[in-house]
C-alpha cells in the first residue's frame, strides 16, 4: 500500500489530486473551480439534477489537526451550511482516526452522512494503492513515492552519483513542470541528448536536475560527470540503461575546454548516445559561454550543435508558469506569516512575477528566511524591489554585514578554485591562512568556521564515506565575488599561495577569457605567484601547481625575468628529478622551454626523460598529441624517439578505433554483416592524424586500419536502430500536460488562500 504524507504537493496540486481520485472512486465525474472563489467548494457533482454534491479539500500537512478542527468549526461549517448540499465530501492530508472522523462529521452534520465521506490520509493511500496510474499522472508524488526513490537510488553509480541524486532529490518539491520541461524531455526522446543553455540564475541546472531524476525513476542507471566526459566512457555500457549529466560542461573555461579537445569528445559522445536508444546525455552551459565556444570550435559548426542544442529561456515561460515557481517557493518554504502578508498587500506578487528581472535563483533569495535577520516585515517589500531592481548586489549585504574576515577568505577560495573542493583542502587552506600574512583569527576552529557558512553560502555533500566536499550555495556568490574582491593581486596572490590549486589558476584563465578578470591584474597576480614560488624555492615541492601557474603564464604569454627563471629552474628540476604526474600540460611546457631557449633541444637529459614518458604507457589521445609536438622539436627528422612514440601511438589508436569510427558516424547506415570498407576507414584516420606534427606513412594508417571491426559496427547499428521497450506503466507518454495542475484560472485564483 502506499504511504504518502503528501508533502511533496502544494495545496493546489493536493486539490487536483483529490478530484482525481473521487472521480474514480465514486465513478462520476468531480467539477472543479477557480481557487478562493468557491465559497468552501473545491469540487462537485450531481446525484440527480437538483441534487448537489459538494467536495471540499484541507491541505493541513503543517498546521496540524487541532487547528484544522478549530478552523472547520470556525468558518467552514458556516460555508456549507448557506451552500446547503445534499451531500457534503471532506477530504484532508492529515490523519484521521474514527474518532476524528466523528467529530469532523459532527461538525458539518447533517450534510456529512457518513464517516465514509471523510478521506484522511489513510484513505487515500488506499485509494492510490487501488488506482496507480493516478499516482504515475501525478509526477511530483509518484517522484517521491519511497518504491521510486529507492529504485533512483539503486539506479545511480556510487560516490558522486549517488550523493548527486539524493541532492536532486531533496530539491524536488519546489520544481515546476513548464512547457520549458516538455520540450527538453520530447527533444531527449527524440535525439538522446540535450544541451540546456540560458542565463546565469535562469533554471538550467533544475531543469536538468529533474531530467535526470525522471530518467532514473524508469531505472536508467545514474551518471554524473564531474570533470571530464572521460568519466562517462569509463562506465558506459552498451546493454544498460543509462543517463549521463554533464552540468556546466564548458565552465567559464570555454578555450581551455576547446584547446583539450571537449568540442569534439562532446561531438563524438552526442553521436554515439543518439545512435543508443538505450542512452540520454544531458548538459547545461551559460548561453554566452556555449555562443562562444560555437563561434571558435569548427566542430560545434561543422555538426551544427545548434539542432542538440535547447535554449532554456524565460521569454518562454507564460507569467503562469511564473506564478506557480514563486507560489511553490511560498508554500514549501519557511516564510513567516508577516513577510508573506507584505507579497499579498495589494496583490504584489504581480509585481514580482512580472517583474524583468524574474528568475528562480532570485526567487529563491527573497524568499528564503534566513537571510531576512536584519529586515524587519515593514522593509521587507523595499528590500524585494532592491533585489530586483539590483540582483548583481544580492551578497552585498550578506559580505558586509554577516560574516568575519576568515569565512570571507574562505568563500573567495572556493568561489577561485570553482569546481567541488574536498574537506581535506579546505583544512589545508585554513591551517595555511593562520600562518599567512593576512589578518585572520588564529583562534577560530575550521570546524566552526563551516558550520556557520555551511547551509547558507557553502553546500557540504558526504560523497561516501570519510570523503567530504564543499561548494557554493548559488552560483552566483561568485559572480558578486568576482565583481568585487579582484583587484587587489597581492591580496588574490596570497589566497592562492595558501590554497595551491590547480583548478583555481585554469579558472584564472577563464575569468580573462571571459573579460570577468583584466589582463593586467592577471598578469600581475602570476607575477606575484611565481615571485613567492621563487622566493621559498616551494617549486619543488608544489610540483602540480608550479606546472599549472607556468600553464596560465603561458597563456598569457609572459617573457618576465620571474616567468623565464621559475620555467629554467622547473624544467631543471623535471629534467633531474623527473615528474611522475605526466599529463598534457608538462608536455605543453617542456615545448614551451625549448621554444624559449631555456632548455636546449639537444640535452641529451630530455630525451631520455621523454623516453620514459613515452614507454610509461596509460597516454590517453590529448597527451599523445601534445607528447608529438615535444618529440617533433627534439626529432625533426625523425629518430628513435619519433619510432617508440609511433609504436605507443599505433597500439593506443589500433585498440580505439572501432570506438572512433563508430562515434565519427561514417557506416551509420550499415546493416548487413560482411560489410567492409576499408579506404574509407584510412580516409578517417588519415584525417584524424593530420593534426599531430609526426608523419604517418600509408602503410602505418592501414596497420591502425586493419584493427577496425566491422561486425561490432554493424552490431551497433543493429542495436541502436532498435526501439527500447519502456514498460507501459511509465508516465512518460502521460507527460503531455495532462497530469500538470491544470491553469485553473489567473494567478489571483492560485495566490488566493480561500
Amino acid at each position: 500500500m502506499s504511504d504518502y504524507d503528501f508533502s511533496s504537493l502544494n495545496d493546489k496540486e493536493f486539490e487536483k489530486l483529490s478530484a482525481d481520485l473521487l472521480s474514480t472512486h465514486l465513478g462520476v465525474k468531480v467539477e472543479r473551480f477557480k481557487a478562493g472563489r468557491d465559497g468552501g467548494v473545491d469540487g462537485r457533482y450531481f446525484e440527480a439534477p437538483d441534487s448537489e454534491v459538494i467536495i471540499q479539500c484541507k491541505h493541513w500537512s503543517k498546521s496540524g489537526l487541532p487547528k484544522l478542527i478549530s478552523s472547520l468549526k470556525r468558518t467552514e461549517a458556516t460555508k456549507v451550511k448557506k451552500l446547503n448540499p445534499v451531500r457534503y465530501i471532506f477530504v484532508t492530508s492529515l490523519e484521521l482516526s474514527k474518532t476524528n472522523k466523528t467529530e469532523i462529521k459532527n461538525i458539518f452534520s447533517p450534510f456529512i452522512r457518513i464517516d465514509s465521506d471523510i478521506f484522511g490520509k489513510e484513505d487515500l493511500n488506499d485509494l492510490l494503492s487501488r488506482n496507480p496510474q493516478i499516482e504515475q499522472n501525478h509526477y511530483k508524488l509518484w517522484i517521491q513515492s519511497t518504491h521510486v526513490l529507492k529504485i533512483m537510488l539503486d539506479a545511480a553509480l556510487v560516490g558522486r552519483s549517488k550523493s548527486k541524486l539524493q541532492e536532486i532529490t531533496e530539491d524536488s518539491k519546489r520544481y515546476v513542470i513548464t512547457e520549458n520541461h516538455q520540450q527538453a524531455l520530447g527533444k531527449l526522446e527524440s535525439i538522446h541528448s540535450i544541451i540546456i543553455t540560458g542565463a546565469p540564475g535562469i533554471g538550467k541546472t533544475s531543469l536538468a536536475e529533474q531530467l535526470c531524476q525522471f530518467y532514473t525513476a524508469q531505472e536508467y542507471e545514474f551518471c554524473f560527470i564531474e570533470n571530464s566526459l572521460t568519466e562517462a566512457e569509463q562506465h558506459y555500457e552498451a546493454q544498460r540503461k543509462q543517463v549521463f549529466y554533464y552540468d556546466d560542461f564548458l565552465g567559464s573555461n570555454y578555450l581551455l575546454a576547446l584547446e583539450h579537445h571537449q568540442d569534439t569528445h562532446v561531438i563524438n559522445f552526442i553521436k554515439r548516445i543518439k545512435n543508443d536508444s538505450k542512452k540520454r546525455f544531458i548538459l547545461t552551459s551559460r548561453s554566452n559561454i556555449l555562443n562562444q565556444g560555437k563561434h571558435l570550435s569548427e566542430r560545434f559548426r561543422i555538426e551544427k550543435i545548434d539542432k542538440n542544442e535547447y535554449e532554456l529561456s524565460l521569454d518562454g515561460l507564460s507569467n503562469f508558469d511564473k506564478a506557480k515557481i514563486f507560489y511553490n517557493h511560498l508554500w514549501f518554504g519557511y516564510l513567516n506569516e508577516e513577510y508573506i502578508e507584505e507579497i499579498y498587500k495589494d496583490k504584489r506578487y504581480h509585481n514580482i512575477i512580472e517583474h524583468k528581472n524574474f528568475n528562480p535563483r532570485l526567487v529563491s533569495f527573497i524568499t528564503d528566511p534566513d537571510r531576512l535577520e536584519s529586515i524587519n516585515p515593514i522593509n521587507y517589500w523595499d528590500y524585494i524591489k532592491s533585489t530586483l531592481d539590483n540582483p548583481k548586489d544580492i551578497w552585498k549585504h550578506v559580505f558586509d554585514n554577516q560574516m568575519d574576515e576568515i569565512s570571507k577568505h574562505i568563500l573567495i577560495a572556493v568561489s577561485l578554485h570553482y569546481r567541488k573542493i574536498s574537506e581535506l583542502k579546505l583544512k589545508k587552506f585554513f591551517q595555511h591562512l593562520k600562518y599567512s600574512s593576512l589578518n585572520v583569527d588564529k583562534d577560530k576552529l575550521f570546524d566552526n568556521a563551516m558550520k556557520e557558512l555551511t547551509g547558507a553560502l557553502l553546500n557540504r555533500y558526504v560523497v561516501e564515506q570519510g570523503v567530504v566536499e564543499y561548494s557554493l550555495f548559488n552560483p552566483s556568490i561568485a559572480d558578486y565575488i568576482f565583481s568585487t574582491y579582484m583587484d587587489d593581486p597581492n591580496y588574490v596572490g596570497e589566497l592562492l599561495a595558501c590554497l595551491e590549486s590547480v583548478e583555481a589558476t585554469d579558472n584564472i584563465l577563464s575569468l580573462l577569457n571571459s573579460g570577468t578578470l583584466d589582463r593586467n591584474f592577471c598578469i600581475d597576480l602570476v607575477e606575484w605567484q611565481l615571485k613567492s614560488l621563487l622566493r621559498c624555492n616551494s617549486y619543488i615541492e608544489k610540483k602540480q601547481y608550479s606546472l599549472q601557474l607556468l600553464a596560465l603564464a603561458l597563456k598569457l604569454a609572459l617573457s618576465s625575468p620571474n616567468c623565464l627563471e621559475l620555467m629554467q629552474k622547473f624544467s631543471e628540476n623535471i629534467i633531474h628529478s623527473g615528474y611522475s604526474e605526466i599529463s598534457a600540460s608538462l608536455f605543453d611546457f617542456m615545448c614551451w622551454s625549448i621554444n624559449t631557449l631555456v632548455q636546449s633541444p639537444s640535452d641529451g637529459r630530455i630525451k631520455v626523460l621523454v623516453e620514459s614518458w613515452v614507454l610509461k604507457g596509460d597516454l590517453d589521445y590529448d597527451e599523445l598529441v601534445s607528447l608529438s609536438e615535444l618529440i617533433f622539436l627534439l626529432e625533426p627528422e625523425s629518430g628513435e624517439l619519433t619510432t617508440f612514440f609511433k609504436e605507443k601511438f599505433i597500439e593506443f589508436y589500433s585498440y580505439e578505433i572501432t570506438r572512433y569510427v563508430i562515434e565519427g558516424g561514417i557506416f551509420d547506415d550499415e546493416f548487413e554483416h560482411g560489410f567492409e570498407d576499408f579506404d574509407r576507414v584510412n580516409d578517417f584516420i588519415d584525417d584524424d592524424v593530420s593534426t599531430i606534427p609526426i608523419d604517418f606513412n600509408e602503410a602505418e594508417i592501414q596497420e591502425i586500419s586493419e584493427n577496425c571491426s566491422f561486425e561490432e559496427i554493424i552490431e551497433s547499428n543493429r542495436e541502436a536502430s532498435m526501439d527500447y521497450p519502456r514498460p507501459s506503466s511509465s508516465p512518460l507518454s502521460r507527460l503531455d500536460g495532462s497530469f500538470i495542475l491544470n491553469e485553473l484560472s489567473e494567478i489571483d485564483d492560485l495566490f488566493d488562500r480561500g
